[in-house]
């Protein structure tokens, strides 16, 4: 006779899918969080039974981020880092893996998350730790960094989004067989140039010339650098407008050094968060990223899919993304990144634009984010049980 099941009975492991579970800072206006948003939205059908949980050690930063996570189907615990002592938090977060009983940790970044929620994994024994580390430096505290080898060491796969990251774990010891690099892919129905057109809210006159940045507002992206290379060229050299969206530890500096200028008061215009990159980017004539340290940046990727061409300094991964469709400058050095502005400043549109289609192409061609979506998710794979047995 068939004994009926209880609702407090779980299902035989068998009848359960597959689970992966994320270890994140925040929902917040990130590349990593968009990134990981849109990588879950184009997953391979075979992908799509898969249970997705995540963990964030921090409330949501963007109620939009939030909810785009929730639509996707992700069920969210907040453990709230700052709210409470570490003891007490790491109790929760170990009682929380434990309770989710995934298949898969993935932890994004490193710092807290790759070292706590890495730990929380190795304790609750979760039969595969996945970190991605997007980050060409090593980053946290010294109590991370103490823990960070005997992490690695229990970590199945590292999935860095650039080849510069991968050589930097190689060269703390990571074996090379248990990297996989994903770059960072973009959803070409979203950044679609064609579909989004420019209102020129930007502009003063229908010729201005527009150049853009996007991102966190943060040291490492040396928007202070941007400002003063642009203020020391010749007033014919710069851009009529220069419009930074973001926000970030680095904002009130930056407000700070353009209200100190008459020029940058008049010209630069700060917008703070932006929620539609596609519409921000189809605004501008080139994007600009000053940073002195990067993965493989989102910013980048996604305004070569709107046609746009970029100003980049020489890092990580950055001249093979960029190649040929636009300028680079060194790192930290403003004759050399103004130098790089004023030569896009000195092409003409129709330049600009053959700049952008050749960008455009590229993108089309190595970072379609179902392309990317399908070698991330494969990773995942190749360490989730077989139940279909």
């Amino acid at each position: 006779m068939a004994v009926p099941i209880s609702a407090a009975t779980p299902p035989p492991a068998a009848a359960r899918p597959p689970k992966v579970l994320f270890v994140m800072a925040s929902y917040a206006v990130g590349g990593t969080e968009l990134q990981l948003a849109s990588l879950i939205a184009n997953r391979p059908g075979w992908a799509e039974r898969y249970a997705l949980e995540s963990i964030t050690f921090l409330p949501p930063r963007s109620a939009d981020v939030a909810e785009r996570f929730g639509a996707l189907g992700v069920v969210n615990t907040l453990i709230d880092r700052e709210q409470t002592s570490f003891p007490r938090f790491f109790t929760r977060l170990l009682a929380q893996v434990r309770r989710s009983r995934p298949d898969v940790l993935h932890a994004m970044l490193d710092s807290s998350t790759g070292a706590w929620g890495r730990l929380a994994g190795v304790v609750a024994r979760v039969p595969a730790i996945v970190q991605s580390d997007r980050s060409i430096v090593e980053e946290g505290t010294s109590t991370h960094f103490r823990l960070r080898p005997f992490l690695d060491r229990r970590t199945k796969r590292f999935l860095p989004n650039a080849h510069a990251i991968a050589e930097r774990l190689m060269r703390s010891g990571v074996p090379a067989d248990r990297i996989t690099v994903v770059p960072s892919g973009v959803d070409l129905g979203r950044f679609a140039p064609d579909a989004v057109r420019g209102t020129g809210r930007f502009r003063r006159h229908h010729d201005d010339v527009v150049a853009g940045f996007v991102g966190r507002f943060h040291a490492v992206k040396r928007i202070d650098l941007l400002l003063r290379a642009v203020a020391s060229l010749p007033e014919g050299a710069r851009p009529d407008r220069l419009v930074l969206a973001g926000d970030g530890p680095e904002a009130p500096a930056v407000r700070e050094q353009v209200a100190a200028d008459p020029w940058l008061r008049e010209h630069v215009e700060l917008i703070g968060t932006c929620t539609d990159v596609p519409a921000f980017l189809a605004e501008t004539d080139y994007l600009v990223l000053s940073s002195e340290v990067e993965g493989a940046p989102n910013a980048v990727i996604e305004a070569m899919a709107m046609r746009r061409p970029v100003v980049a300094t020489r890092v990580s991964d950055v001249p093979s993304i960029v190649g040929e469709t636009g300028l680079l400058a060194e790192p930290g050095d403003v004759a050399s990144l103004a130098a790089a502005i004023a030569a896009m400043q000195g092409l003409s549109g129709e330049a600009r634009a053959a700049l952008g289609a050749d960008a455009r192409l590229r993108v089309e061609r190595e970072y379609d984010v179902k392309v990317v979506a399908e070698r991330f998710w494969e990773a995942h794979r190749q360490l989730l049980p077989d139940r279909s047995k």
